[in-house]
């Protein structure tokens, strides 16, 4: 049985932004991870989903794609 809360979802931000405190790191450190393994601490701002925003030739095809396979079931 679903909420009324469960209907109606919060889409997720294109920028998030990721914090790496010190305490964080040297946490990573104790458990065996190396320098390469982790963020140095700090501040991060990140986009979500740019790959297809930077390559819209994809995106094109993709939609060419799925046109040419609807008028094929259409045709059939």
């Amino acid at each position: 049985m679903k909420n009324k809360k469960d209907e109606k979802s919060q889409p997720s931000p294109e920028e998030v932004e990721l914090v790496v405190t010190p305490e964080d790191y040297e946490a990573g450190l104790k458990r065996g991870w190396t320098d390469d393994d982790m963020l140095k601490p700090g501040r991060y701002k990140m986009k979500r989903g740019g790959f297809l925003a930077r390559q819209p030739k994809l995106k094109n095809r993709k939609e060419e794609k799925t046109l040419k396979e609807r008028n094929c079931v259409v045709q059939s």
